[in-house]
């Protein structure tokens, strides 16, 4: 019974990792890639680099950690005509004693056209490399109990398990940028939103752990959206940001706001984007965690980190523990806008 309840365990954690939810990050709006491929190369600046990280479930054991890294920059850029956008993002998941987890590489394109005044829509595609792998030695199984007593030397006879398995990942993206500004010589308020949607597993590519079995990884459907509204006469702005996301049977639903507090105000004439500012605020993902986060930004860089608080059923096995996060962003905005302005 033991063997059919080890191995159970071990089709279910590669069920839940591979069919059940891609890897999520609490601070949606900076992980432009990661929800949506249209977003490459849809900002103001010249290029921009992004470093996320991630510890989950530390109170279950060995905690979940995901790192990701991001880069992309728009290329051919004029004003008023159509560029484009290019980028690359790899990922780094691992889970649990079996070291469960998932590689990615992955080369984004993007076309970004201008509507009419501060209107933009992008349309991106996104592609690459992919690998499941999980670390099945140190695992115990059911025959290496011999007489109620654990023996490491004893066979595990588990049958044919694949450790490691490589497949293409093909996603798509569609996304609406708005954003308008004002002011006088000294400073200027900003309104912009932008929202959009993807699909993610296009080809469903297929995963296999063990001889004789697949399964095929289900599409992810995202719509999500965020804004600024830099309050009229004042040093403040709300940031709000909302997330969907579905697949399979798994809905995540994300969504809460930051207030923005401008410390140092940014030039108009030049558009040298020397502004700097703390934020801080409050998301929910429903009927799962409640998370504060605290960022600062200085022009170019950009520093956030949160926390989740978990609210879920399972607050008795994780006594509220959810998981830390921490990213970390450099975009080359400082006279990216006067440089292009000038084009």
């Amino acid at each position: 019974m033991k063997k059919y309840i080890t191995s159970f365990l071990f089709v279910l954690l590669f069920v839940i990792g591979g069919r059940g939810q891609d890897i999520h990050f609490s601070q949606i709006t900076e992980s432009p890639m990661h929800i949506n491929p249209a977003n490459t190369g849809l900002f103001d600046g010249l290029f921009r680099a992004t470093m996320n990280y991630r510890s989950q479930w530390a109170s279950m054991g060995k905690p979940y950690t995901t790192a990701a890294a991001a880069f992309d920059m728009p290329l051919m850029y004029a004003k008023n005509r159509a560029y484009m956008g290019i980028g690359a993002y790899v990922y780094r998941d691992q889970a649990g004693d079996s070291q469960f987890g998932t590689f990615q590489g992955l080369l984004s394109v993007s076309g970004i056209v201008p509507l009419a005044n501060h209107n933009k829509l992008a349309v991106g595609i996104q592609g690459g490399f992919s690998q499941r792998s999980a670390t099945v030695t140190g695992l115990q199984w059911e025959n290496q109990y011999v007489n109620g007593a654990y023996d490491p030397s004893a066979a595990a006879n588990e049958g044919s398990l694949i450790t490691s398995f490589p497949y293409v990942d093909l996603s798509a993206g569609l996304a609406y940028h708005y954003s308008s500004s004002s002011g006088s010589i000294v400073g200027k308020n900003v309104n912009q939103f932008c929202f959009g949607g993807s699909v993610f597993h296009l080809n469903k590519p297929k995963e296999k752990f063990h001889q004789g079995g697949e399964i095929r990884t289900e599409m992810r459907f995202v719509l999500h959206g965020n804004g600024r509204y830099d309050l009229p006469g004042s040093k403040w702005s709300l940031r709000p940001s909302a997330y969907f996301m579905k697949q399979g049977n798994a809905t995540e639903i994300l969504f809460g706001t930051m207030m923005r507090y401008r410390i140092k105000s940014g030039t108009k004439v030049t558009n040298f984007f020397s502004e700097s500012g703390i934020g801080l605020g409050v998301h929910y993902r429903l009927k799962d965690a409640i998370i504060p986060q605290l960022y600062y930004d200085l022009g170019d860089l950009f520093i956030g980190i949160s926390y989740d608080v978990n609210i879920s059923e399972y607050t008795a096995a994780s006594k509220y523990q959810g998981g830390f996060e921490i990213t970390l962003r450099y975009a080359n905005l400082n006279g990216a806008l006067y440089k292009n302005k000038k084009r």
